[in-house]
């Protein structure tokens, strides 16, 4: 059994109302157990021949989770991606959702996350 749990919807509701800048890579506030341990980790890919992204965010605390897609960002923002540099990442977003979260989890405050964004010029 894993310890990873999604979140409610009401709370997934709450990190949404919440949700600062995607500049900002401070950790917030974790809307099920109150702890400043929400993280986040977004990477580009593509489906059909478009731009998508993949946002994960989670809590380092009580172990919530939860994902969602939405059109590419790369039109609008530089940032960089640790699976660049990681053949281990890459393999775990493609099949592994419970391996990804304990991976990113255990990355938090190395090299790599939390990511940087920045709002593209031109």
């Amino acid at each position: 059994m894993s310890r990873w749990r999604e979140y409610s919807r009401e709370q997934v509701d709450a990190l949404a109302s919440s949700a600062p800048p995607i500049t900002d890579p401070a950790e917030r506030t974790c809307p099920a157990c109150g702890a400043t341990a929400v993280r986040k980790y977004i990477y580009e890919g593509s489906r059909l021949g478009r731009p998508i992204s993949f946002s994960y965010v989670w809590c380092g605390n009580c172990h919530r989770y939860s994902s969602s897609t939405g059109i590419g960002i790369s039109d609008h923002y530089d940032f960089d991606d640790p699976a660049d540099a990681s053949p281990t990442l890459r393999s775990l977003r493609d099949d592994n959702l419970f391996g990804l979260l304990d991976h990113l989890d255990a990355m938090w405050g190395s090299p790599g996350l939390p990511q940087w964004f920045r709002v593209r010029k031109g």
